[in-house]
């Protein structure tokens, strides 16, 4: 079950980054005048964002692999802590984000510059803070969690149902995940399904 619960882990990471690269990229196309402002396209992939990591993914890592991490070693604490507390900003960031969105759609004047910027910090702040937990935190509790906590933490993260690459992903999540997917390299679309080739 460890295996098990650490690829649902790694694969929740690398889906959210997917998101937020097409996110970055298309934002940056806007700024250099090569792509047009896609609002809606921009409204979900922020839903995306606050949906599915920031209601499913991190309170999950909160509940279940930090929780019982933190109780099997002490020396975790440290890291567990600097985690969660980037939990807490990302969340923060999300709504700076929604705010700068609204403001660059109602035509403020820089707008897109605000909202470019908001973009680029949260998509750095989520990089480093996956590398941190891929690298140090998993390792962590590779080392020191028993099999009855993997497979608490497998259950939990294998109940999370990804509202755009989801088994259960509805057909207008289905569409939206098409339109991200159309928006980072090809190499990053084909761990979800081929899509570039639909």
């Amino acid at each position: 079950m460890r295996e098990t619960a650490i690829a649902v882990i790694k694969e929740e990471h690398q889906t959210l980054s997917t998101v937020v690269e097409a996110l970055r990229r298309l934002v940056r196309g806007v700024h250099e005048g090569w792509a047009e402002a896609d609002f809606r396209l921009f409204s979900a992939m922020l839903c995306y964002i606050d949906t599915f990591p920031e209601r499913y993914h991190h309170p999950k890592e909160d509940e279940y692999l930090f929780r019982l991490l933190r109780a099997r070693a002490a020396g975790a604490s440290a890291l567990i802590d600097e985690l969660q507390a980037e939990h807490a900003q990302s969340a923060r960031m999300m709504a700076t984000l929604a705010t700068c969105l609204v403001h660059y759609q109602g035509g403020s004047a820089g707008g897109l510059a605000e909202f470019s910027a908001a973009v680029n910090s949260y998509a750095e702040l989520l990089s480093a803070h996956m590398r941190k937990e891929e690298l140090q935190l998993i390792p962590l509790a590779e080392e020191h969690l028993t099999p009855a906590d993997w497979q608490t933490i497998g259950a939990a993260f294998q109940a999370n149902d990804d509202p755009v690459f989801g088994d259960s992903a509805t057909h207008e999540f289905r569409r939206m995940r098409q339109r991200i997917l159309n928006l980072v390299p090809r190499k990053m679309r084909m761990r979800h399904g081929g899509a570039d080739a639909q």
